[in-house]
């Protein structure tokens, strides 16, 4: 079980350190939520399937019981794997959950209901728990039991015709970006729920979607649409992303002086006086003409010279890395972003600095993610089972323990 270290002082201990949450969840969005909570301090107990487990731990290329998405997903939780199609199963769950402060659940619409873990069956047991619902559609509507991914709502929210390839093409964001923005949405309102029960001592229902939070997510391009129409517009110019003698630059010199001191060190100062870029709005009407003569300079000379040239001029660039170029950089290494952690049976794992928080290695315990069903048997403990309570469990196939 986790726990924080008894040694730490109040300014350091992590804010949500003895909270108690039970993740009903799987996939992506719902348990990054959990894992947020977890690493803010939190007990997080993720209940999932008995041997394949969440089916996160698939996602891409699976090595044991994980994956890229599920060592992230999963960081500093208790994992115990349950069978909610058997009662015992659903009633264990039931018992975890009025012992919650917090409870996370994706399921469809009326599944809860259905295995006895809805909201009005946990606050009857458990009146001052904070409840939240993740679907992917909402509660209600015509689609509300349609199935729903990130690659889903990227498509039906409009994501995808923003992020259009050379052709024209609509293309997918080739990460989980809407997953991972409805986990941090969902985070916010559990943290705004917690502070409201600790000031007014009343739990809270949170209801989300996977459409609301992908459409909060991109407010501005739908304010965008309503103001100037359909169609991908330009920010500025020039800006976008160009080809270098050897790889790919970043670059923003939208604003006056910027795009002085851009055309200064270009040594293209007729390009101040062309009343087509004589002002941030001008130039963002002629921006495909003004990109076209900077993308041939920009391609004479290496990123390097082009990173370093605009460094001195103070100019928004940067050149466009890999993640192996990120984990290797001097700045990213100076300010602890990425540590490294061992994850059993892969080694040394990369870990991103959560924002806010200190690096991985000063809480190695929130790095680590489970097993499936690895700390079961000390959750099943914690919630007063017996040990033969826990082996009649395990018996029935209710439960399962690892070996």
């Amino acid at each position: 079980m986790s726990a924080a270290d008894e040694s730490a002082t109040p300014d350091v201990m992590p804010a949500f350190t003895g909270l108690k949450v039970l993740e009903l969840a799987q996939g992506v969005a719902a348990p990054y939520c959990g894992m947020l909570l977890a690493q803010h301090g939190a007990d997080v107990t993720k209940i999932e399937p008995i041997g394949y487990g969440d089916w996160s731990r698939g996602l891409g290329r699976r090595r044991g019981d994980f994956s890229s998405e599920s060592i992230v997903l999963n960081r500093g939780k208790n994992s115990l794997a349950l069978d909610l199609k058997k009662p015992e199963g659903r009633d264990l769950a039931f018992r975890l959950a009025t012992q919650a402060d917090v409870v996370i659940e994706n399921y469809r619409p009326g599944v809860t209901e259905r295995l006895g873990l809805d909201y009005e069956a946990v606050r009857a047991k458990n009146p001052s728990v904070v409840y939240a619902s993740v679907t992917g559609f909402g509660p209600i509507g015509p689609r509300r039991n349609h199935p729903a991914t990130d690659t889903v709502m990227q498509g039906y929210t409009g994501f995808m015709s923003i992020n259009r390839d050379a052709a024209g093409i609509p293309r997918r964001v080739n990460m989980l970006a809407i997953d991972v923005s409805t986990g941090l949405y969902l985070s916010q309102a559990v943290s705004a729920a917690l502070y409201r029960r600790a000031v007014h001592g009343v739990g809270q229902h949170i209801r989300t979607s996977l459409l609301e939070c992908a459409m909060a997510f991109q407010e501005s391009r739908i304010v965008e649409y309503a103001l100037e129409g359909p169609g991908v517009k330009a920010v500025g110019a020039p800006v976008g992303t160009f080809e270098t003698a050897d790889g790919y630059l970043s670059l923003n010199a939208r604003r006056d002086n910027h795009f002085e001191a851009l055309c200064k060190l270009l040594e293209r100062t007729e390009w101040l006086a062309d009343e087509r870029f004589g002002s941030e709005q001008s130039r963002l009407s002629h921006a495909e003409a003004l990109n076209a003569l900077v993308e041939p300079l920009i391609k004479a000379q290496p990123t390097r010279y082009w990173a370093d040239i605009l460094s001195s001029a103070d100019i928004l660039h940067a050149p466009v890395f890999d993640y192996g170029d990120l984990m290797e950089d001097e700045q990213v290494r100076e300010i602890q972003a990425i540590t490294w952690s061992q994850i059993e049976g892969l080694g040394s794992m990369p870990a991103a600095r959560l924002p806010g928080l200190p690096p991985p290695p000063d809480r190695p315990e929130t790095a680590q993610p489970p097993r499936v069903g690895q700390q079961g048997r000390a959750v099943l403990s914690a919630a007063g089972l017996s040990d033969a309570e826990i082996a009649g469990l395990v018996e029935s196939g209710a439960a399962a323990l690892p070996d």
